[in-house]
């Protein structure tokens, strides 16, 4: 009847015996400390490979837990790892104290939560005043003045004038800025006679028929002529508004880049002439004739690399 019971024993306990074999917990702490000072504890737990360590929460009254640290290290063998937990502790009541067990908990790769505890452990806490029969406080001390150079005001006083010194020399460089001297844009470029020319007969052409209605023919064709010769004396190079039909005959048959023969300018010129001179009388169609051949002559002797512009008659 025993041997039955103890194989039944045996068989029931012999799984723990061989898990206990594999995993172990090993404690290392001060067996003296002084009271406030921290105590470093480690904790090594020795595992399968596949197995995974944590210290649960509970209790290590009269130490209080104030810094916890795990390192994990693969055993030589690939079959093992050791689990170090360095656990900071403080204790503020004197006297030898028992630490542990601590509890572990292992997680094994079947998913099988086991609890593993450490042995215990008797720690000293001494405090420094037990070798005083009657500690009393130390008697409050006098006063005593420290003097300390205190720069802050002279460096307030210092970003202050920096500002102030930045500022004045921002109005006086902007002062300058704007009084300085500076060139004149330059002009736009004038355009061209042609096109000046091209403009001038257009608005002629605009108030012809009120000039011959209102009977200021004189005076109109008088401009179409000024147009022209204004025109023709920007365009050759002579002072063409005081030159006569004649001279400008002659500045036309020295010109190199004339396109028509000078004979025409000297028609079209006459012709002005004659009404302006003679005060002979100008029909409506003489006078749309008029102006198309200012804009042909201007338009027949301008560069070829203009573009063409017409005017209304």
């Amino acid at each position: 009847m025993r041997g039955s019971a103890f194989l039944l024993a045996y068989v029931l306990l012999a799984p723990a015996l061989a898990f206990a074999q594999d995993r172990a917990v090993e404690i290392e702490a001060p067996v003296q400390t002084t009271l406030g000072d921290p105590i470093d504890v480690i904790l090594t737990v020795t595992a399968r490979s596949s197995d995974e360590a944590a210290v649960p929460k509970q209790t290590f009254e009269p130490f209080e837990v104030v810094g916890k640290h795990l390192k994990v290290e693969a055993g030589p063998d690939g079959a093992s790892k050791t689990f170090t937990f360095e656990l900071q502790l403080l204790c503020f009541e004197a006297g030898t104290h028992e630490l542990g067990p601590i509890h572990v908990r292992i997680t094994t790769k079947a998913g099988e939560i086991v609890d593993l505890q450490s042995q215990t452990r008797e720690i000293e806490v001494q405090s420094v005043l037990a070798n005083e029969p009657d500690p009393q406080l130390k008697p409050p001390t006098e006063p005593v003045v420290v003097e300390q150079d205190d720069y802050r005001l002279l460096i307030a006083l210092g970003a202050l004038g920096a500002l102030a010194a930045g500022a004045l020399l921002a109005w006086l460089l902007m002062r300058w800025w704007r009084r300085r001297d500076r060139p004149e844009p330059a002009p736009p470029p004038a355009p061209p006679p042609w096109e000046t020319a091209f403009a001038e007969l257009h608005a002629l052409s605009e108030r012809r028929a009120n000039a011959i209605a209102e009977e200021r023919t004189e005076q109109w064709v008088d401009a179409v002529s000024d147009s022209v010769r204004k025109y023709l004396g920007h365009r050759f190079g002579f002072p063409g508004l005081e030159s006569t039909t004649d001279e400008i005959a002659d500045e036309l048959n020295t010109a190199q880049t004339l396109a028509i023969a000078p004979q025409e300018v000297v028609t079209f010129l006459g012709q002005c002439d004659l009404v302006k001179f003679a005060k002979a009388s100008l029909a409506d169609e003489a006078s749309r004739a008029l102006i198309a051949d200012a804009v042909a002559l201007v338009q027949r002797t301008r560069p070829e690399a203009s573009q063409p512009s017409g005017v209304k008659s």
